[in-house]
């Protein structure tokens, strides 16, 4: 049996329990925020109004075969704001299934609002896996299918179909492609 006085130390100690808990659930958002606003601080920037922007890729018809080492990349080029250098334009990955979100201050927020163009590559040893078919700006912005307009409060259900079987191969890359190597990998 029970005393009331061991009832009460335990209920004492789970009520204590909970509330430090909650405490640090609390804490731990508030320090994120935190962070994102020194981060901004410190580098001179402010937080962007962010859409969501995720969905899926098929290469010819079929989820793109993912293998260790080679990832599948989905790329939001920005044309009225390209990347300098070796800088990339926004960039993310594809699961097994496809299905791809980008990410700015959260998981799946999404990209600031925006035009972009949208390019794939997929690293392989031998080069783009895609054959230099999807990452060039210049190219996939004359096709209406990879020009996108992020607009609140975005969309998840994107869907690209590439289709790559029976395609000559791009050999000589345009001078914007994003040129999709395991070394560049490497190195940048």
């Amino acid at each position: 049996m029970f005393r009331r006085d061991n009832c009460n130390r335990r209920l004492t100690v789970a009520v204590l329990c909970t509330l430090g808990l909650s405490v640090i659930g609390c804490n731990r958002a508030t320090s994120e925020k935190e962070a994102l606003r020194k981060s901004l601080e410190v580098n001179g920037g402010s937080e962007q109004n962010v859409v969501k922007f995720s969905g899926t890729v098929t290469v010819d018809n079929q989820p793109p075969v993912i293998e260790r080492g080679s990832p599948f990349f989905v790329m939001a080029y920005d044309p009225k704001n390209p990347p300098k250098g070796r800088q990339l334009p926004f960039t993310t990955t594809c699961d097994k299934q496809g299905h791809f979100q980008f990410n700015t201050y959260g998981t799946g927020d999404g990209l600031p609002a925006g035009s972009y163009v949208v390019l794939f590559a997929q690293p392989k040893a031998d080069g783009d896996g895609l054959m230099n078919l999807y990452n060039d700006p210049d190219i996939n912005a004359k096709d209406e299918r990879f020009q996108i307009e992020l607009t609140s409060p975005g969309k998840t259900d994107w869907a690209f179909e590439l289709a790559v079987a029976g395609k000559d191969p791009i050999t000589i890359p345009g001078p914007h492609a994003i040129k999709a190597t395991r070394e560049r990998r490497k190195r940048g």
